[in-house]
């Protein structure tokens, strides 16, 4: 992360572009798969004019941040953009107008914004950057994106491949905490995809996997994520709620711990906790890969609440995202049975068997293990209520 310019008539005002920068360093520095350079080697370039391939290749970087911050009176436009240095193409760019009313509130407020728009697209981007090159030269950085693209598409058919670029990772740097919570994390997605050849045998590899992730660096929000999945197969909500606040406490800019929480809280019949941490991910990661799934979990939740309509409205706009999985469509199905709606419950569940033929109250139960009798009885109900096959 570069110093940001003070394009300021005010030299002054130089404390606040640093600020700026210092805090943008901090944050990302917290997301354990990041290597981010100290701020005082990023400080030794301001004032140079150097380009950021140069930049790049001084510090042994391939991502740059730069920006730049101007005052005006009592506002203040801020701009900043990322960049793919080895490739010399911009990623992400945006600028920020606000006013100054409160100079810390406005930093933070900026720096919180350019973090959470960041992260996702560095994900993105390494993950394209694996994807283009042939699988035999992965190194296991490499391997690891490659398994997160595919975990991320909820594809049944990926298993094999997802866990083959995760395990090889694992072969490949044994140390690495990220690609055990990974393997963890994708077993668990297949086990309640409903393809695990071995569910008990998967569910063990997953738990112990994540736990080794967790006894190789504790400070790995991911690994407590992973870990979060494996309690809540065993069911044990609480220890699951616990790991999540766990990563959520070590990044909390982390939006994936704040799903892990929500899954967690509804599957014990803490729907409104639910609620509000779907909100807290979806605001920390507007444009998150995984936003479908994040919206057919907070459907869940709503049905839980009661709020049929919101329900139906959240699972089918879940549907319309990219990479919808099956449980796109699983509040739409019980909150139109609840309702008696028996005309869209069966064209809601025709569409979802399109996906998953053998969609049955009895997988939806196995997949969503909810220990809570009153939240299991309304989601399960409905979809009985629907039409959907015991």
């Amino acid at each position: 992360v570069l110093p940001f310019d003070n394009m300021s008539d005010d030299p002054e005002q130089e404390y606040f572009a640093d600020g700026i920068t210092e805090d943008i360093i901090t944050e990302l520095s917290k997301f354990r798969t990041l290597f981010v350079i100290a701020r005082n080697s990023s400080f030794a370039f301001k004032g140079q004019a150097l380009d950021v391939k140069q930049i790049s290749s001084r510090l042994g970087v391939r991502y740059v941040v730069e920006g730049s911050v101007r005052r005006s009176g009592n506002r203040v436009r801020i701009t900043a953009q990322l960049i793919d240095a080895a490739e010399d193409q911009h990623i992400w760019a945006q600028r920020y107008d606000r006013g100054l009313e409160d100079i810390f509130a406005v930093q933070d407020e900026v720096t919180h914004a350019v973090i959470t728009a960041i992260e996702p697209q560095l994900a993105i981007s390494e993950r394209k950057r694996a994807l283009r090159k042939p699988p035999e030269s992965l190194d296991a950085w490499e391997n690891y994106q490659r398994g997160l693209w595919h975990v991320f598409q909820y594809k049944p058919d990926d298993r094999d491949t997802c866990l083959g670029f995760f395990r090889r990772a694992i072969e490949l740097d044994p140390t690495f905490s990220s690609a055990h919570a990974g393997l963890g994390y994708a077993l668990y997605i297949y086990i309640i995809l409903g393809v695990s050849p071995d569910r008990v045998a998967d569910l063990k590899e997953a738990f112990e996997v994540s736990q080794t992730a967790v006894r190789l660096d504790e400070h790995d929000p991911f690994a407590w994520v992973a870990l979060t999945r494996g309690y809540l197969l065993r069911g044990e909500h609480d220890a699951a709620i616990g790991a999540a606040d766990t990563a959520i406490s070590l990044n909390p800019n982390f939006a994936l711990a704040h799903f892990g929480r929500a899954h967690a809280c509804w599957h014990s019949g803490r729907p409104g906790e639910a609620i509000a941490s779907h909100d807290e991910a979806m605001r920390l990661s507007p444009h998150d890969p995984m936003m479908a799934v994040y919206m057919a979990s907070k459907a869940i939740a709503l049905l839980m609440m009661g709020e049929h309509e919101k329900a139906i409205d959240m699972s089918r706009g879940s549907q319309r995202r990219a990479n919808a999985a099956i449980f796109s469509h699983l509040a739409e199905i019980s909150a139109l049975g609840q309702l008696g709606r028996s005309e869209e419950a069966s064209d809601a569940i025709k569409r979802a068997r399109e996906k998953k033929p053998d969609l049955s109250v009895g997988y939806v139960d196995k997949a969503l293990p909810i220990t809570d009798q009153r939240c299991r009885d309304i989601f399960l109900g409905g979809l009985r209520k629907a039409g959907l096959p015991a």
